[in-house]
């Protein structure tokens, strides 16, 4: 016979546990950062220890529960503590997480508190993994303090969101997102169905909430902006910032979202492997990477680190991924490096992310930042790498070279969600092998129209 009360009782208690944690966990971290804003207003903070203390920590777990870790550190004499021989590791890539994927989990996933995320990757090799809880959010409400945030600020995000279609018939093309603004707004508009015939009613929605801070894709803000310049549309009120994400914006664009919104513009990096927070706070747009988040390196083509000044490869160590670990993750972005001021690397470019757009039969482009990664599909856990082909107005190739698990049902997601958003002719192809560019990269799309 259960004894339900005592089950009940030992269920309580252990909820109380992990929220006591989670809210100690929590204050660590804004301490954390309120060191992080002390140092951008000029007070000398060492942050080594702290870097290496998380560094040390995720190492040490990461040697306990994950095969392929424990291995690879006994290989190369590596010391979690002391961190001694942790540079000559070999740089992790995606397909060595595909194809170790079991190794490279927690052996204590089932314990643990996890999501699953993916993404499209902007090489045309999706990746699927666990994430446990981070600090992402954290960093994200750090960042809108630099800007001005204030409680009871209105913040809002433009991104890829998918509207339902009943909203879109009332010419609604944003959903309510949260209670709270922090840490991703209130509200998401969706750049999936921008066009020239229905700007106006995100102008207008924008207007009438007053946001204090938007945040979101560069090219999609950027289009709201030159429609407000064009005509001649009064912000009447107080913007105190708009962080860019996802993508690297021109100059142009920079400019003309500065002008229509009247503010200043910060940028934000970061991946969905959690492994890397990097942010901007001032007009010359040099990126700081939190101490506190993960380790960031730039690296050479033969795995040294670049010098000031160079141009290497942004590979990541994340500090809070537990069920499986990204340490030295090569990123395929690349950085000019700017130092490591006190245990924060400084960069003073970053280079990648670029806006890629197919192009609608009504010659309406759709950018793929919106439409593939900000779109997390479940077919992405069953694709080794797709790359898309235009070559004619309203009509695109899918190259895909498929998984063992991929089925008509992921090439139905993919037509369905495309075809919702932009009502594109798809052709599937599959194929055994996806051909690199003439510098031996690879290219997820191949725009063949003169744009």
């Amino acid at each position: 016979m259960y004894n339900y009360k005592k089950i009940i009782k030992l269920i309580s208690i252990s909820w109380w546990i992990n929220r006591f944690l989670m809210l100690g966990s929590d204050f660590v971290v804004k301490k954390e950062l309120k060191l992080l804003s002390k140092y951008h207003r000029g007070y000398h903070i060492n942050f080594f220890p702290f870097r290496s203390k998380k560094l040390s920590k995720i190492l040490d777990y990461s040697q306990k529960y994950c095969l392929y870790y424990s291995k690879l550190f006994r290989k190369y004499g590596v010391n979690v503590d002391t961190l001694e021989n942790f540079s000559s590791l070999p740089l992790l890539d995606k397909k060595i997480i595909v194809n170790t994927r079991d190794e490279l989990t927690s052996s204590q996933l089932h314990q643990l508190k996890y999501y699953i995320m993916n993404t499209g990757g902007s090489t045309g090799e999706p990746l699927e993994f666990p994430v446990t809880p981070h600090v992402d959010g954290q960093h994200q409400a750090f960042l809108y303090k630099m800007m001005g945030y204030k409680r009871g600020d209105i913040i809002v995000a433009f991104d890829g969101v998918l509207v339902p279609e009943k909203l879109r018939k009332k010419n609604i093309y944003w959903i309510e997102t949260s209670h709270k603004s922090i840490p991703y707004g209130i509200r998401s508009y969706s750049s999936l169905y921008l066009r020239k015939d229905n700007i106006s009613y995100y102008i207008d929605n924008i207007i009438t909430l007053k946001p204090a801070i938007l945040r979101g894709y560069p090219s999609f803000i950027a289009q709201l902006a030159v429609y407000i310049i064009e005509n001649m549309i009064e912000i009447s009120f107080l913007i105190k910032g708009i962080e860019l994400t996802a993508e690297i914006a021109s100059d142009e664009q920079i400019n003309f979202i500065k002008k229509a919104f009247n503010t200043k513009v910060f940028f934000q990096y970061g991946h969905s492997e959690v492994s890397v927070f990097g942010y901007t706070i001032n007009d010359d747009y040099e990126y700081f990477c939190s101490p506190f988040y993960g380790l960031t390196e730039i690296l050479d083509t033969s795995g040294e680190h670049v010098k000031v000044g160079e141009v290497g490869e942004i590979v990541v160590t994340g500090f809070y991924n537990k069920a499986l670990p990204f340490i030295r993750y090569k990123t395929g972005d690349l950085a000019v490096f700017n130092g490591d001021d006190y245990g924060v690397i400084r960069l003073k470019k970053i280079l990648g992310r670029t806006q890629d757009y197919i192009y609608t039969k009504d010659n309406e482009s759709v950018s793929l930042t919106s439409l593939v990664f900000g779109c997390h599909y479940s077919a992405f856990a069953n694709i080794i790498k797709w790359q898309i082909v235009q070559s004619v107005v309203g009509k695109i190739e899918i190259y895909i070279i498929r998984g063992i698990n991929f089925t008509e049902n992921d090439e139905n997601e993919i037509r369905t969600n495309f075809s919702n958003v932009c009502g594109v002719e798809i052709t599937f192809i599959y194929v055994d092998f996806i051909p690199m560019t003439p510098r031996g990269k690879s290219k997820f799309l191949v725009q063949n129209l003169p744009v």
